[in-house]
């Protein structure tokens, strides 16, 4: 475990602080605090507008309790595999800031989509926390690493997936499959970036 964590300091260390969240809010934190701690880490536009930064970062770390068990152990696998291999050909600091973009990119994707495309609900104080977003950025990262042939099967496969299982309002999906969608973009832009600074940097 120690050797795992050194080889991926960021992926170890990023689901290390998810998982250890969630059993502190699922055992230890007095009832209703985990609760009071998801609304609050919710990047909706009420604490979007009120402390931004705080629901920006935190939203990354507190699990969606609206997400199913299978699709968040996916997540968290994805986060594994991904995010995993991706440090370890660019490095720690190159995958935390491609993941950090992602996320924060993805999600003031979602917060204009909420803004503009007249949802039939108020979704001013709507839950939307978790994995994903760092997940599908990491999905999108190691679209370089693949090969040539395998990459654009890869990234309309990401793509594909949260607008097929998205719950659609007319021609618009829901903001979470737009933030996905965001995801797997800048993911795919960033990780490109990323992965050409390092191999220019080592004459490959």
């Amino acid at each position: 475990m120690r050797d795992r964590f050194r080889r991926n300091p960021v992926t170890a260390g990023y689901l290390l602080a998810v998982v250890g969240l969630a059993l502190l809010m699922r055992f230890v934190f007095a009832e209703g605090v985990d609760a009071q701690i998801t609304a609050s880490m919710s990047t909706n536009p009420g604490n979007l507008a009120d402390h931004p930064v705080n629901a920006l970062l935190g939203s990354a770390f507190v699990l969606d309790p609206g997400a199913g068990a299978a699709f968040t152990a996916a997540a968290l696998a994805g986060v594994a595999l991904c995010l995993g291999a991706f440090e370890r050909e660019v490095g720690p600091w190159r995958a935390a800031a491609v993941v950090l973009v992602g996320h924060v990119g993805a999600t003031l994707v979602a917060a204009v989509a909420i803004g503009v495309a007249a949802y039939p609900v108020d979704l001013t104080d709507v839950t939307d926390v978790g994995v994903t977003y760092v997940a599908f950025t990491a999905g999108g990262a190691v679209t370089a690493l693949l090969p040539a042939v395998l990459r654009g099967p890869w990234v309309a496969l990401l793509v594909a997936q949260p607008l097929l299982t998205a719950h659609w309002f007319g021609t618009v999906p829901e903001f979470r499959a737009v933030g996905h969608v965001a995801a797997v973009l800048i993911g795919t832009a960033c990780g490109a970036f990323a992965v050409h600074r390092v191999y220019a940097g080592a004459g490959r």
